[in-house]
């Protein structure tokens, strides 16, 4: 309403309050009462003309504002209604065209169940094994490890997107490689359009046979110290000043390693022997004198509650691999002693680790091992992550990434092929060799 208009329409008070004074003026004393009738008369007219004009006036107000509220459910309605009527996103089928090793399913599951039980944004994808889909298929995986030169698709339509799968480091020096080389003769030049791999340049990074570190947002404080909860004390000083760690006591031996690849691309085992000659060190599996069956058990995990620091030293340094060593230590409350290629301050909290690269040799790491081991206030700093951080074992975001993915129209009008995905694997950006690092730190 403009101002115009609110200005020849004035407030019933400030009518009543004129027609009063009015009323008051034409009824002088010394006038005689059949002239005090009239004026009442007179008033009573004016008041009741002034009730029915600012009424008529409320009553427009009213039914513009009710015709503006009207005006927005109908819109709403329309946009419910419109939404309603938008096609469904067509299904994504992703084809397995090779298994992941032995399991046809790639560790995941097939059809649409997978995408729906991950929690995923969008579920319109169905994963498949069998190849008479291929024409269909908008997404067709390989497991670079068992591509066969000799079993490939001859024909990529428009539409589909092949994709390199790899966990695996493959190390690219004269020394002997962990594993299977990729050999860049198996691979047709531009044959790939996407990769998916453990390396955050892939198009798809997926960590899901390794683990992941999620935040725990309800516990995340907005700011630092945080608001205590009602009828919540602050911390009892003397509780402070003289904690007690009585768990620990049950936790009497130093260093656990398990291991069953050796030598390797790393020379982590010569490594970990030097470090053996100034803390002790116990050694599961092929490369030690100890062993516990079934390896990666939980049986076998239960051993760490005896020990306060645990080796997640990687076979090959190579760049963002963290194998699930790493994630191992973390879940079992153990302090885990890094060793690879990734930087771990971009995988972990802060003060959740120790990195073998941050001391000069081995026994002044032993050292700085034995100064946490013999101060339990120190060593328990680094499980202060714990407060607001959870370990996830197998993260699934990967494969909810790969249909959110597939459904993207961007990513879908996006012409991208590579060249030599060994390029881009191996050689752009190479292993660094073991034996670099300790000819550095030995």
């Amino acid at each position: 309403m403009s101002k115009s208009k609110m200005k020849m329409n004035p407030s019933l008070g400030v009518i009543l309050h004129r027609i009063w004074a009015v009323a008051l003026r034409s009824i002088p004393t010394r006038f005689s009462s059949i002239f005090n009738f009239v004026g009442c008369l007179a008033m009573c007219y004016l008041l009741a003309t002034a009730i029915g004009f600012v009424s008529r006036s409320n009553d427009d107000n009213s039914v513009i504002q009710t015709n503006d509220i009207l005006q927005e459910d109908i819109q709403v309605q329309e946009e419910m209604v419109a939404a309603k009527k938008e096609p469904e996103s067509p299904p994504k089928t992703i084809l397995y065209w090779t298994p992941y090793y032995n399991r046809t399913d790639f560790t995941v599951g097939l059809g649409q169940d997978p995408f729906i039980k991950f929690g995923c944004k969008v579920t319109n994808c169905i994963a498949t094994a069998d190849r008479k889909l291929l024409n269909q298929s908008d997404a067709v995986i390989f497991h670079a490890l068992q591509v066969n030169s000799r079993d490939l698709p001859a024909h990529r339509h428009p539409h589909q997107r092949f994709i390199f799968f790899l966990y695996e480091t493959i190390p690219n020096t004269s020394v002997p490689c962990v594993g299977k080389c990729l050999p860049s003769s198996q691979y047709t030049p531009h044959y790939f359009n996407w990769t998916m791999t453990h390396r955050r340049d892939s198009d798809v990074y997926v960590a899901e046979p390794y683990g992941a570190i999620a935040p725990k947002y309800w516990t995340l404080p907005a700011q630092l110290p945080d608001e205590l909860p009602p009828d919540t004390l602050p911390a009892n000083p003397a509780v402070l000043l003289n904690r007690k760690y009585p768990h620990l006591a049950n936790r009497t031996k130093m260093v656990a390693w398990f291991a069953s690849h050796c030598p390797t691309h790393s020379q982590r085992e010569d490594y970990v022997k030097e470090l053996a000659n100034f803390v002790q060190v116990d050694i599961y599996g092929k490369c030690g004198t100890m062993e516990c069956l079934p390896r990666n058990s939980h049986r076998c995990e239960s051993l760490l509650d005896d020990y306060k620091f645990y080796l997640a030293a990687e076979n090959s340094l190579c760049p963002d691999y963290i194998s699930e060593k790493f994630y191992r230590a973390l879940t079992n409350d153990i302090v885990p002693i890094v060793y690879g290629g990734a930087d771990y301050a971009d995988y972990a909290p802060p003060h959740s680790f120790i990195n073998m690269a941050d001391f000069a040799s081995p026994k002044d790491l032993a050292a700085y091992l034995n100064l946490l081991a013999s101060n339990e206030a120190l060593y328990m700093e680094y499980f202060q992550w714990k407060k607001h951080y959870a370990v996830v074992r197998s993260p699934k975001k990967g494969w909810c990434d790969l249909c959110a993915k597939l459904n993207d129209p961007n990513s879908q009008s996006q012409s991208k092929s590579y060249e030599d995905v060994a390029e881009w694997w191996v050689r752009k950006l190479p292993c660094y060799p073991g034996s670099s690092f300790l000819s550095n730190h030995m």
